[in-house]
């Protein structure tokens, strides 16, 4: 006898993959990494994890005045200073006024659609722990006909915490200057791909991590004078990394993103070009940086001799760490790689899983390579 249609039903949602269960070490890592709040300026929880990681290899820690997380691999003293950085923070929004009826008025920490804000779940991080927030939005069965498709405006956006009155809110811990990030949990879907919030950047946290694992477990020869770094507020202005450049004062950078995937409806190769299955991306435009070519043709080659296919992206928009390296002292050749990832600055991207693990294997294909000789001829226009 056939199953009912509920059975059915059932029986798919007990064969769906659970996240938590089963995953690699890796994937455990982006899980924790993305679930963490941390919009700019909020950055705590995931500096946490960044920093156990980093103690467990044993690394020496040390910090910037913004919060930035510096630990130097000690592979090759007195081989070149490579900077190998990610950011930890994620946009977000912070609390800007109480209403006396208990809602809570909101300004955005980093770019935000409009059409991304209202219907969602936000995580406030009050003085007295996480509060759990919905973005309201008007229905529409109360809505008039010429209003259905208008976007609403941020001074129309406000967060419902289940409170009656300011003094309410009040006593939940939260107060104007409160970070806020979007509450979205992390999910294995089919292809091996992944969907969570704050891919950008918490997938090139996880990059750097994991590469960094790789070398201690295998033993990986580094011929330069690694820092790893995970800078802060780079969603408000690349702060983070103004300030950690200095303390690093590296020789050659390299940023690791989010990349721009353009393979979903609405979307195509003039906006940018990577996609998602077909290897990590590399920048050579934004609107922060033009790489420095040696550097960018450097890693198309290792690309090649790696048997990795690296996509190139142009595009208009985006802004990313490796520009302030690039500027630091008189100038520094830096690049920025990629993992393709859908839908950036809203509460739920999607990576796949073989993108991440070919940019782990780029990474150290590259940092294997960087001698002291190969970054003084990528540094050198004669």
């Amino acid at each position: 006898m056939g199953r009912t249609w509920m059975q059915a039903v059932t029986a798919g949602l007990m064969a769906m993959p659970l996240c938590g269960q089963n995953l690699d070490a890796a994937a455990e890592l982006m899980k924790n990494l993305t679930e963490a709040p941390g919009p700019s300026g909020f950055e705590e929880a995931v500096r946490e994890i960044v920093v156990r990681e980093f103690d467990e290899l044993g690394l020496d820690v040390q910090f910037d005045g913004l919060g930035s997380v510096l630990a130097n691999g000690g592979y090759a003293a007195g081989g070149p200073r490579v900077m190998v950085t990610a950011h930890l923070d994620e946009v977000g929004l912070m609390v800007q006024h109480i209403t006396p009826d208990g809602f809570v008025r909101v300004k955005t920490l980093g770019g935000w659609l409009r059409q991304a804000l209202p219907d969602q779940r936000w995580t406030i991080l009050g003085r007295q722990g996480p509060v759990t927030g919905v973005s309201g939005i008007r229905t529409i069965h109360v809505t008039p006909g010429s209003q259905r498709d208008r976007v609403w405006s941020l001074e129309e956006t406000f967060l419902d915490l289940g409170a009656a009155s300011a003094a309410e809110v009040e006593a939940m811990g939260v107060r104007p200057g409160d970070g806020i990030a979007p509450q979205s949990d992390f999910v294995v879907l089919p292809n091996q791909r992944y969907a969570a919030k704050a891919w950008d950047d918490r997938v090139g946290l996880a990059v750097m991590l994991v590469a960094a694992r790789r070398i201690r477990d295998e033993g990986i020869r580094i011929p330069a004078d690694v820092v790893w770094v995970a800078t802060t507020q780079e969603e408000i202005g690349l702060r983070g990394a103004q300030t950690a450049v200095a303390l690093a004062s590296p020789d050659i950078g390299i940023s690791i993103e989010a990349g721009v995937s353009a393979d979903f409806p609405g979307i195509g190769p003039t906006q940018a070009q990577e996609r998602l299955g077909r290897g990590p991306g590399i920048f050579l435009l934004d609107s922060s940086m033009i790489p420095n070519r040696k550097l960018s043709d450097f890693f198309f080659d290792v690309a090649k001799d790696a048997g990795i296919s690296l996509q190139p992206d142009v595009l208009t928009g985006y802004g990313e760490d490796g520009a302030e390296i690039q500027r630091f002292d008189t100038g520094r050749p830096s690049v920025n790689i990629t993992v393709p990832t859908r839908y950036l600055h809203a509460h739920t991207g999607i990576i796949q899983r073989s993108d991440f693990d070919q940019a782990v294997e780029l990474l150290l294909q590259v940092l294997s390579r960087l001698d002291r000789e190969t970054v003084a001829n990528v540094a050198s226009f004669r």
